[in-house]
């Protein structure tokens, strides 16, 4: 027959198991459909500062049914703690990762009559694996949650004056809890993260009951193969924010290429707002100024979302864009438009799932080029 704790612990598992298999679906549904990518190993390191329960009573109870009278129990129930870990993340909102803790040691002196001299300690260490939710809240910093199963390695001694005989206590025990816990995260680049962390650990205590062990750490993670990339310049100059007017025709080998402003678009759609139509009514007239300049009109996206829809949704907002212009009175045969994707932005975003972020809005845009020969 399995014990109490050991039947928990395998119900823990088990569900930690079934949660693992239908977030995985789950984040690789959501992953197909938003075109993040952020799969990747990491590896990272939390030290903190530990804190147990230590099941005084239990003593007290002990020593007094054994004729002792107990005048008082002093605990040392805070230690340093750290963690060591390797995980692997599943699109932006789910991760697994499993490593190696020593949470410290634990100590007490019952102070007694006759005197004893009673004293114990337990050291707590092992081996985990967590299942993590990440919820992106900015561009850079995200809340998280774990659960998940450790494989616990303690070792309890008792000592005393010889009043007591403690060797039969002693132990070395090897046992699966569970635990979980809830922290903070910052991107402070493309391949470093920092936390911070507290985390509840289910351990056998000093005399063998269940007891709680806090862990609040702070710690540094490494992604690997995530180095902030370098974009290649677009392919036409970055745009003025302000129109320029051709008098006339420049002559010379190459043609002279002349950006206007550059017009935004609301997330995921090509649709023209009144700001605009407002910027766009003053490119007619430069346009109609110089009726022998031919216009390329590029389309470009964030980096939300797949590439192949991307694709599609920059060259709907060139032709929007273009549409517009016709009806404004300038002749069609004077445009040729693109679309560019999510290629090029104008912005890096650190964090494609944040759909609105200032990076999303700069790349949603749609740029001007008046070719002059």
């Amino acid at each position: 027959m399995k014990s109490l704790t050991e039947l928990n612990s395998t119900k823990v598992l088990l569900v930690l198991t079934s949660c693992l298999s239908l977030t995985m679906s789950f984040s690789l549904h959501a992953q197909e459909q938003s075109g993040y990518e952020e799969n990747g190993w990491s590896m990272g390191m939390n030290i903190g500062k530990s804190s147990a329960n230590i099941d005084s009573a239990s003593i007290q109870s002990s020593l007094e049914n054994n004729g002792f009278g107990v005048s008082s129990i002093e605990e040392d129930k805070r230690n340093e703690g750290y963690k060591i870990y390797v995980g692997y993340q599943f699109g932006p909102y789910l991760a697994l990762e499993g490593g190696y803790f020593d949470l410290g040691d634990f100590k007490f002196l019952a102070n007694t009559l006759p005197e004893t001299n009673f004293r114990g300690k337990t050291e707590l260490k092992g081996w985990n694996l967590d299942l993590v939710g990440i919820l992106p809240v900015t561009e850079r910093f995200s809340a998280f949650a774990r659960v998940g199963v450790t494989q616990n390695e303690s070792e309890t001694r008792f000592g005393s004056n010889g009043l007591i005989a403690t060797g039969a206590y002693n132990s070395d025990d090897n046992y699966t809890k569970h635990k979980f816990g809830v922290g903070l995260q910052y991107d402070l680049s493309a391949a470093f993260t920092i936390r911070l962390e507290a985390e509840r650990y289910r351990m056998d205590d000093l005399v063998g009951n269940i007891g709680d062990l806090d862990l609040y750490s702070l710690g540094l993670v490494y992604r690997f193969g995530h180095s902030t990339p370098t974009y290649q310049a677009s392919a036409a100059p970055e745009p003025a924010r302000y129109a320029v007017a051709v008098t006339e025709p420049v002559m010379a080998k190459e043609p002279e290429v002349l950006v206007l402003e550059d017009v935004h678009f609301n997330f995921d759609t090509a649709e023209l707002n009144e700001n605009t139509k407002v910027i766009l009514r003053q490119h007619v007239q430069t346009l109609k100024s110089n009726p022998q300049a031919r216009v390329r009109i590029a389309g470009y996206t964030s980096a939300s979302g797949t590439a192949e829809y991307n694709q599609a949704l920059s060259e709907r907002r060139a032709q929007a864009i273009k549409a517009f212009l016709i009806l404004e009175g300038v002749e069609a045969s004077r445009f040729k438009t693109v679309g560019y994707g999510q290629t090029n932005p104008a912005e890096y975003e650190a964090n494609p799932a944040i759909l609105r972020s200032d990076a999303a809005k700069a790349n949603m845009r749609g740029l001007f080029e008046i070719i002059v020969e």
